[in-house]
């Protein structure tokens, strides 16, 4: 390892791994409400959102594959010097799965948990190139989104995450509580849409 490889992760590593873990989950209770998390700096391709969600949830017992942009040797040596994180070769054998949008093309095999465990099953950390609330931007896509954690219906504007996900949203083909939860990254900001949610497209 170099130290041309290896960049800076968290400043306060206890202390913003735990900032940032407290807005994931503000965000994984309140689906579409977006917040800024910012506690580490971009790595690569990685947006600043996303390497903090990263740090923040990751250890040495979670498998994460990285989309084909992201699979580099500064961005996994990196994430297993400052998570301790191992990266897996198949998207079946994750715990996470860190893609940009479009780059995960089947959802097929991936972790959705059991019933009697739920917990165990995988969490895809998406990097769109924007979030926003309900703005009316015809570039992006608006979802609208119920359930648990919205009081009516929330919207929540982004750039294309991809078809598969997208079908995945609307359809929600596995049997509940199993399922897959969503956290979307662009740039220092962060939303997250759980297997709770109903999603519609406007």
């Amino acid at each position: 390892m170099t130290d041309t490889q290896l960049q800076k992760g968290f400043t306060e590593p206890v202390r913003d791994a735990q900032q940032a873990f407290r807005q994931l989950l503000k965000v994984m209770s309140e689906p579409g409400v977006i917040r800024t998390l910012d506690y580490a700096d971009a790595l690569a391709e990685l947006s600043p959102a996303a390497l903090s969600t990263l740090l923040s949830l990751m250890d040495q017992t979670t498998g994460l594959w990285l989309s084909p942009s992201l699979d580099t040797d500064l961005i996994r040596t990196n994430l297993n010097f400052h998570a301790g994180a191992p990266c897996v070769d198949e998207p079946a054998e994750a715990d996470f799965v860190m893609a940009k949008a479009g780059e995960l093309t089947s959802l097929d095999g991936l972790k959705i948990g059991e019933p009697e465990y739920p917990d165990r099953s995988c969490t895809l950390v998406i990097q769109v190139d924007r979030i926003e609330p309900d703005c009316g931007d015809s570039e992006l896509l608006t979802l609208q989104l119920s359930g648990p954690g919205i009081p009516g219906r929330r919207k929540l504007s982004l750039s294309h995450p991809g078809e598969a996900l997208l079908a995945y949203l609307q359809q929600r083909p596995d049997p509940f509580p199993q399922g897959l939860d969503m956290i979307l990254v662009s740039g220092t900001q962060v939303a997250a849409i759980p297997r709770t949610t109903q999603v519609e497209v406007i």
